[in-house]
């Protein structure tokens, strides 16, 4: 990994100017050399680990078969069939990061070696014949599936080192540079430009990784050119163009735009990376606008995205997909990334803790649709349709649902030039890079979020000075933080608290949270209920809601909850309503499949609704 970070540092990170002069911005990077992690996540992550990803291509035969026989197979093919191998192998990479678990190894060298092997001569790594590939007929997602696989290689190039797999990158981003740029083909030509654009965050990555300037040019064509350009919409039946620069720098937010299908999320990640590579505020200020515009208007109350497959401008809509809650965790840390704003990485938190870990179903499966109030059904069943013979697990949410559980290892410890930002709490180790690039150590002894108190020990190489920034959430109104057992003051919920110093081996640091349940109080279509949060953890009724609602709670239902262990429950306490009932509640995320749930509950809080601002407490952190 020493090797791998000075080839990053050589392509950006020590270049702090850009092509022009201007000094380039000091954004966080993720240089994590391992991020295990027990407890509740720990177990279900490795659970997965066990029964999807090390059996994959055992159970699933023929992932590889289009890719390996693209003019000789009878393979049914849905449309974003070539997106499987590719985000499952970004998950494959993440999972690693966390278990470094050598089963794990052989199947990401597999999936490497097979993507290679099934690579044309001209670079194409998609899963059509030659007169079927990208635009020939364009009703089909050929060069979104090779983002995703050009993305898995990448990831996995990126925590293992693996050259042949960066070299396969490569070739495939020359090959669609050479058959659109140099052709003189639009991308938008193949229709479906939300999910076909997403080649501009590759190209963009590429740029930061070797510098290349086609890649760039690649990158910087498809967001200032092809979003503006006319296409014909499957689900509209329209003519639109996405013009998703000039709108999010106007302050439309991302629901009002012509286009608001979650696939967007990803080509427009490519703002954060262009962001860091030309240090053009514009980039800045559009990836920004359409982060609070998400925040604002389409995240639920469980931390996921849109309602259906895309952004509404309903907060309170029925449900979300799980490749939804994926792709806006990423938009998401990248946003992290650049702002430096603790808040984003509380939203992680939320998405993580609900979404992502309700997304989930037993060990192995994930679900399609993911709703505040509902039951859960696998994707396995409601997505049959995506599969094919030697492919029946195969279906896009669960293709990728373990990257989301993996997720943690992309935004849990960032660094930059100065700063080491520890933004996820749980029982871990993590291994990472000091800001002089040296090894550190951190390790975290707690049953975070069962409880508020979280001890960090570290661990660097060789005595440092730089600053540890802890987040403090925005929920956490009493936070307060010990350094080596003295308190220390200023502690703010809703920022970092930094602590610099020349940090030694054997350095403590203790945190205290504030776990007090909070409250979002629900307006418009949910006026009179409210949802209930334990730190970052949303509570749910295991009844339906027409049942659910019968209960009156009030605050005093959920003082001192007293959690019990019991099997298949991460959170689990028995409180008493206000008409005399004692009633069960839970953690959203722990529900097996077809039993029904309720997270918009009857809680006279006596609060009124939070309206949406930047400045105020956000919608889901109001206590009486």
């Amino acid at each position: 990994m020493k090797y791998l970070r000075h080839l990053f540092c050589s392509a950006f990170f020590c270049a702090v100017f850009s092509a022009s002069g201007e000094e380039m911005p000091n954004i966080l990077r993720n240089e994590a050399l391992s991020f295990e992690v027990g407890g509740h996540v720990g177990e279900r992550l490795s659970a997965n680990e066990k029964t999807w990803l090390v059996p994959l291509l055992e159970n699933n035969p023929d992932l590889f078969g289009a890719f390996l026989r693209p003019d000789s197979n009878t393979l049914f093919k849905c449309m974003w069939h070539g997106e499987f191998p590719g985000k499952i192998l970004a998950g494959v990479a993440q999972t690693y990061l966390a278990t470094r678990n050598p089963a794990t190894l052989t199947v990401g060298r597999r999936m490497t070696e097979l993507l290679a092997r099934s690579q044309r001569s001209d670079g194409y790594l998609g899963p059509w014949s030659d007169r079927e590939r990208f635009d020939n007929p364009p009703e089909k997602w050929d060069t979104w599936g090779h983002y995703h696989c050009l993305y898995g290689l990448y990831q996995w190039y990126r925590v293992t080192g693996d050259r042949q797999a960066l070299e396969v990158v490569c070739r495939a981003a020359d090959c669609l540079y050479d058959y659109f740029i140099l052709g003189k083909r639009t991308f938008a030509s193949q229709n479906w430009g939300e999910c076909n654009f997403a080649a501009s965050h590759m190209f963009a990555l590429l740029y930061e990784q070797t510098r290349d300037p086609r890649y760039l040019q690649a990158a910087e064509y498809i967001v200032r050119t092809e979003w503006t350009l006319p296409y014909h919409d499957f689900y509209t039946n329209s003519t639109l163009s996405c013009n998703w620069l000039e709108s999010s720098l106007a302050g439309t937010p991302f629901c009002y735009s012509a286009q608001k299908r979650w696939e967007s999320l990803y080509t427009l990640t490519t703002l954060a990376v262009l962001y860091r590579v030309t240090g053009n505020r514009d980039y800045a200020d559009a990836m920004e606008s359409l982060w609070w515009g998400i925040v604002s208007h389409d995240r639920h109350n469980t931390g996921s995205f849109g309602t259906g497959e895309g952004a509404t401008g309903d907060i309170y809509g029925a449900g979300s997909e799980t490749c939804n809650t994926v792709a806006w965790m990423t938009f998401s840390t990248e946003y992290l990334k650049l702002s430096k704003n603790s808040y984003v990485a509380d939203e992680l938190e939320l998405s993580y803790f609900n979404a992502t870990l309700g997304s989930q179903l037993g060990d192995k499966e994930f679900v399609y649709m993911n709703s505040s109030d509902g039951q859960r059904v696998s994707s396995q069943i409601e997505l049959a349709p995506h599969s094919y013979e030697g492919g029946r697990e195969m279906n896009c949410c669960q293709a990728s649902g373990n990257r989301g559980l993996s997720q943690f290892t992309q935004w849990g410890v960032l660094n930059d030039d100065r700063d080491i930002y520890l933004n996820y709490y749980g029982q871990s180790n993590v291994r990472t890079l000091t800001p002089k690039g040296h090894p550190i150590g951190i390790v975290q002894q707690t049953d975070y979020p069962k409880s508020g108190s979280v001890r960090i020990t570290l661990d660097p190489g060789r005595a440092e000075r730089f600053g540890l920034n802890l987040r403090i959430p925005v929920w956490s109104s009493r936070a307060s933080v010990r350094m080596n057992g003295v308190p220390c003051s200023g502690v703010t919920p809703g920022h970092y608290y930094r602590l610099e110093r020349k940090w030694r081996s054997g350095d403590v640091v203790e945190l205290d949270l504030d776990m007090r349940v909070h409250y979002w109080v629900g307006d418009g279509n949910m006026a009179g209920r409210t949802s209930v949060y334990y730190g970052p953890v949303l509570l749910s009724v295991a009844k339906p809601s027409e049942e659910a609602v019968k209960y009156r709670f009030t605050p005093e239902s959920f003082d001192a909850l007293a959690f019990e262990k019991r099997p298949g429950h991460w959170f689990y306490a028995r409180v008493a309503t206000a008409d005399g009932h004692t009633v069960a509640v839970e953690d959203y995320a722990a529900k097996p499949a077809n039993t029904p749930y309720t997270t918009w509950l009857n809680v006279d809080t006596g609060l009124t609704p939070v309206v949406f601002s930047r400045d105020t407490i956000p919608v889901w952190s109001n206590r009486p």
